[in-house]
């Protein structure tokens, strides 16, 4: 195979391979929606070789992806693609200090402050927006933007929409005919296009490099695809379901009734097994070639060459294992009016409710899942001998290494010691190095990348609205919490330009309904807006046409313009001790979004 042919396939496998088409699963017609900040061609080629490699060999990552982009044809739209838009900085301006503690007392940096103009281009320089306009489909609108701390930027994103010409519904004929299906939908079908449609959004921070979360933001959706394409042929799932209760349920006419295959309880179970099946090929598809590589070269070949080497392929597929990312993904599906939310990690995304009585509602749909949140310190507990007890979690973190409890890759709290060494030698013998394997490794795997899934109607008959969604990494929510979330957005609705406003204000401008007792808030519970530690400093409104840069405007110090102005400026690793990469996507349902035109209210 030519090297040029082999780069073609960084989204998927060549259109001429031959895989079969799923009967009964066509999800139609494509669409095709462009960011309007694209992919930089000149950051993106020096991994065109490891990007071909690595669509080449995932068998199953890439028998999805194929799938999806033959049958389906929409493309996963990314941004994260690091450096972005390039910034000009001005040679002179002011300087400021930072002082970090180490083991050798206060270390001093100095930095230039940015000029005004170089800030606000960093904060709008990697935003994208677009308008759905998709009748039938719940989603309006969706903002995102991220900010980087890392160098390059860890995080990634990638937002698609699966226009669906046929759904589970669809495929079964005696079900349209017998309640007078046929016919009936095509000029209901003709006039809302969208009904179909299902949307996908994930978030995904990377660690120890981006390896992993730029793998996921090309192959995560289109398994999830193929995954749901499954469910709607009529394969249910299997995950956490004994073989008699699967044959059972092959037995069961019920299935087969509206409503039977496509639900709530098994698009969550779909969802899982998609997560932990494409995390099974990251990490298991280097161990696959450790018995090629003994006859094969160390040494890479020529990066000209057109033959690619066992060592290529090894080392292209070993990085996204090495690495990790947690990930969070909503699926909208408007035939059955649902969302789900699924995390593995400490990603987070809330939901802002409007009541009848126009009080606002924080749906907290996810839990950080970390080493600090006792609950998953119960799992991993259960989950290994009395004798780990106190070893499985050590100052909160897995095995005292890893923060977050679930995750793709992190590969090296997966693999069996015997897997980890022999890994170490094979990347050592190319002059590379892998993360150490962390003391008291006897029963792994103590990181998983199954997700907890949430679901929620999209119009509930309470008769509550979802005005928005918002998705983000942990860089977000280190410096603002859920509620804060949800009312800078139901705020920024109302009115995007308006002066200061402090924080012990916006509780009484548009007052939360009362949240849930403490012992049912999701982890972590903290104060609410306006109160205790969130009282002190103001929120600024400066007119920002994208409501995930109005939220990462406010999470970096809100009105203290003086301390946003410098943690904007500062560069190299310091920047890391300060903040992390911030990665917000925003999702306005059902005619919520503030588009052109659209009149607001002031917040007075």
């Amino acid at each position: 195979m030519s090297f040029a042919r082999l780069t073609g396939l960084r989204l998927g496998l060549n259109r001429s391979s031959a895989i079969g088409r799923p009967h009964a699963t066509r999800l139609a017609t494509s669409i095709r929606f462009a960011s309007t900040s694209g992919t930089s061609e000149k950051s993106a080629s020096p991994s065109l070789r490891r990007n071909g490699i690595l669509a080449l060999s995932l068998l199953a990552g890439a028998a999805a992806t194929y799938y999806y982009d033959r049958y389906v044809r929409v493309s996963t739209t990314t941004t994260h693609t690091p450096g972005g838009t390039p910034v000009e900085t001005s040679a002179h301006g002011p300087t400021f200090e930072v002082s970090i503690r180490s083991s050798r007392g206060p270390v001093k940096y100095n930095f230039r402050r940015l000029p005004e103009r170089d800030i606000e281009a960093k904060l709008h320089s990697n935003e994208s927006s677009s308008v759905v306009d998709r009748p039938g489909n719940p989603v309006v609108r969706w903002d995102r933007n991220w900010v980087g701390s890392n160098e390059p930027c860890e995080d990634r994103s990638a937002i698609d929409i699966v226009p669906r010409s046929q759904s589970w519904r669809d495929t079964q004929r005696w079900w349209k005919w017998n309640w007078g299906g046929v016919g009936a939908s095509a000029a209901a079908e003709a006039s809302t296009p969208g009904s179909k449609d299902i949307m996908m959004f994930s978030v995904l921070d990377g660690h120890a490099g981006d390896a992993t979360s730029q793998l996921l933001s090309k192959t995560l959706h289109p398994t999830l695809t193929l995954a749901l394409a499954g469910l709607q042929a009529g394969i249910s799932p299997t995950l956490g379901i004994s073989k008699w209760s699967q044959l059972a349920s092959y037995l069961d006419p019920a299935q087969w009734l509206p409503g039977g295959i496509w639900t709530p309880e098994n698009v969550s179970r779909t969802i899982q097994s998609a997560y932990l099946q494409l995390d099974e090929n990251i990490c298991q598809a280097p161990i696959s070639l450790l018995p090629v590589l003994s006859s094969q070269p160390i040494k890479p070949s020529d990066p000209d060459s057109e033959v690619i080497s066992a060592s290529d392929i090894f080392t292209a597929q070993t990085d996204p294992a090495n690495a990790g990312a947690c990930a969070i993904s909503a699926v909208v599906d408007a035939e059955e009016d649902g969302l789900w939310v699924a995390l593995a990690g400490d990603c987070r995304a809330v939901a802002g409710w409007e009541g009848v009585d126009g009080k606002w509602r924080c749906d907290v749909l996810t839990e950080d899942q970390m080493g600090e949140n006792p609950r998953e310190v119960e799992r991993m507990k259960s989950e290994h001998p009395r004798s780990e007890a106190s070893s499985v979690i050590r100052n909160g973190r897995v095995q005292g290494g890893l923060q977050p409890t679930r995750a793709f890759g992190d590969a090296v709290y997966k693999w069996t010691s015997e897997q980890n060494s022999a890994m170490e030698r094979a990347y050592a013998a190319r002059g590379l190095k892998l993360r150490k394997e962390r003391p008291g490794h006897l029963t792994p795997p103590y990181v998983t990348a199954r997700p907890e899934v949430t679901y929620r109607q999209i119009h509930p008959s309470s008769g509550e609205r979802l005005r928005f969604l918002v998705m983000a990494t942990d860089g977000l929510w280190d410096r603002i919490t859920s509620e804060e979330a949800t009312l800078l957005v139901a705020s920024y609705l109302s009115h995007p330009n308006h002066p200061d406003i402090p924080k012990v204000a916006i509780p009484n401008i548009f007052p939360l309904q009362p949240p849930l007792p403490e012992s049912q808030r999701p982890y972590p519970v903290q104060d609410l807006p306006g109160t205790g530690d969130r009282a002190a400093g103001s929120w600024v409104y400066e007119g920002d046409e994208n409501a995930a840069t109005h939220l990462i405007r406010n999470s970096l110090a809100g009105g203290d313009r003086k301390l946003r102005g410098e943690l904007l400026s500062m560069h190299g690793g310091v920047t890391r001790w300060m903040r992390d990469d911030i990665t917000v996507t925003v999702v306005f349902f059902n005619g919520q979004e503030r588009g052109r035109g659209a009149t607001a209210e002031s917040l007075e």
